[in-house]
């Protein structure tokens, strides 16, 4: 038969401590395609356009910011944006994907605020 371990109160301690020490681990920068910048910027972009600016220009401005993108590229990707069309399935990955990353910090912040609980017998 099998034992179980059991743990004496400094033990637990000791590993909770060594635990609370530990340093946040880094977070990946999260990357995104030049179709995926243009939809976060869409509200910016827009504003752009009636302030007077041409696609064109909006297209050299994002050129001076790094992001490299021609005019007739930047119209599609604006159109793709406005308009309610069916999801696609890379979209639909990248919004579960989001949902996922939500549920998971929340689930690593509540779990860095709980106290570590001792193994029990109990089922």
């Amino acid at each position: 038969m099998k034992q179980i371990p059991k743990y004496t109160a400094e033990q637990i301690e000791a590993i909770a401590t060594h635990l609370k020490a530990m340093p946040p681990v880094e977070k990946k920068k999260q990357e995104f395609s030049k179709q995926e910048a243009v939809k976060i910027l869409i509200k910016e972009i827009t504003l752009l356009q009636k302030r007077g600016y041409s696609l064109s220009q909006i297209a050299d401005t994002l050129k001076g910011q790094g992001l490299d993108i021609a005019s007739p590229t930047l119209k599609s990707y604006l159109q793709r944006a406005k308009s309610p069309a069916k999801s696609t399935k890379k979209e639909a990955v990248l919004d579960t994907s989001k949902t996922e990353n939500i549920i998971k910090e929340k689930a690593d912040k509540s779990a860095n605020n709980a106290p570590p609980k001792a193994d029990s017998d109990d089922i």
